[in-house]
């Protein structure tokens, strides 16, 4: 198993995953879309995922970045 993080927003009801990849592509993902917390509720998950690239476990959710 490996983690990686997930950008997810309130709209999508956090299931889908806007973008994935490591925390800094994730930030650098946020500020290219102008995702703000307040309009948005922006979050970067931290997640482990499996072999095929299934979601396993939620680590943390992540709001200060």
């Amino acid at each position: 198993m490996k983690t990686t993080y997930s950008v997810e927003i309130e709209q999508a009801m956090y299931a889908d995953d806007l973008f994935n990849g490591t925390f800094e592509e994730c930030v650098e993902y946020i500020k290219e879309k102008e995702l703000t917390r307040e309009e948005n509720d922006v979050r970067i998950a931290k997640i482990l995922v499996d072999e095929d690239n299934t979601v396993a476990e939620c680590l943390e959710l992540i709001t200060e970045f």
